[in-house]
């Protein structure tokens, strides 16, 4: 059976991994033109493999593309690709056109499925395989895996347990696929509002320090690895990576310093404080806590904005 694989992140070269030992054929693989890690990873293993690889920029009809066309997939698997299939692509799947989504669907259709669960304090994600349509992640549910999102967790390794999911979620509906030559049976997703998963704005990732504390923290939480939080001292950019919640009543303003430890500075919010325990000094190295309070010589009372 042969699989045409689209993808742009871990997602795609940990399936990659495990399509190679695997007894179904990767026949080709299409993924956007970045220098990111993982499509470097995924350029070696084609080329290691012989298999045929498009780096595109649009997946507009072009005749750039043609060649994808006459790959005759059996399956047409999409790994978290940041760009809508035309009908023109997954149409060619001869059994079935696959998309694979990091959340639990109708919860968190869109872009930053990672980002938001985490950002809105929710206790689980997952993940769900369904049939690729014309609009985005709405199609039939195949399958469903719930992912729990606790208290530690950060989307990195969230992400990570995702990951290691996806291969048993889906080897099942390949065997199925194979066996059969059929398309798997799916289900509607339930109609209704549900949490969306909207792109980030640049204002998404900046500290609202007049804001609940376990917001804040579930902010860090959600970012991390991929970005710091943000927020402005002395007028210049500063990244927050790590932070842990500390107890306080006082009536200090938000943002402002309210003490010094031998962890790093304590920063007030509308509900208690934070412990500021890595941030990152304008974007070039990482510093605890402590080494930022001796670098700058933070002082209580000082501000972050």
């Amino acid at each position: 059976m042969k699989v045409l694989l689209f993808g742009v992140s871990e997602f795609a070269t940990e399936l990659l991994l495990k399509f190679l030992n695997s007894p179904y054929q990767v026949c080709g693989l299409v993924f956007n033109r970045s220098n990111n890690f993982d499509i470097q990873d995924m350029k070696g293993l084609a080329h290691s493999r012989q298999i045929p690889f498009w780096e595109v920029e649009s997946l507009a009809d072009s005749a750039e593309l043609a060649p994808i066309k006459q790959l005759e997939p059996d399956v047409i698997l999409v790994a978290t690709f940041d760009q809508k299939l035309p009908r023109a692509f997954y149409s060619l799947a001869k059994i079935a056109a696959l998309n694979l989504h990091p959340s639990l669907l109708p919860y968190y259709r869109g872009y930053h499925p990672y980002f938001w669960p985490i950002a809105n304090g929710e206790k689980k994600t997952g993940l769900t395989f369904h049939f690729l349509t014309d609009s985005f992640d709405a199609g039939d549910v195949i399958a469903q895996v719930e992912v729990p999102i606790l208290a530690e967790d950060t989307a990195g390794t969230v992400i990570h347990k995702q990951k290691l999911a996806a291969w048993p979620l889906l080897e099942p509906l390949l065997k199925q696929m194979a066996a059969t030559g059929e398309s798997p049976q799916g289900r509607p997703q339930p109609a209704g509002e549900y949490p969306k998963s909207p792109k980030m704005k640049p204002e998404d990732l900046f500290i609202r320090w007049p804001g609940p504390t376990q917001k804040i923290i579930d902010l860090v939480r959600a970012l991390n690895p991929h970005s710091p939080a943000y927020t402005i001292f002395r007028g210049e950019l500063l990244g927050v990576y790590q932070v842990a919640a500390w107890p306080d009543n006082s009536h200090d303003a938000p943002g402002a310093i309210i003490k010094i430890t031998a962890e790093g500075p304590v920063v007030k919010t509308a509900d208690g404080a934070l412990l500021l325990k890595v941030v990152l000094a304008g974007k070039r190295y990482l510093l605890s806590g402590a080494d930022f309070v001796r670098r700058e010589n933070a002082k209580t009372g000082e501000r972050f904005s």
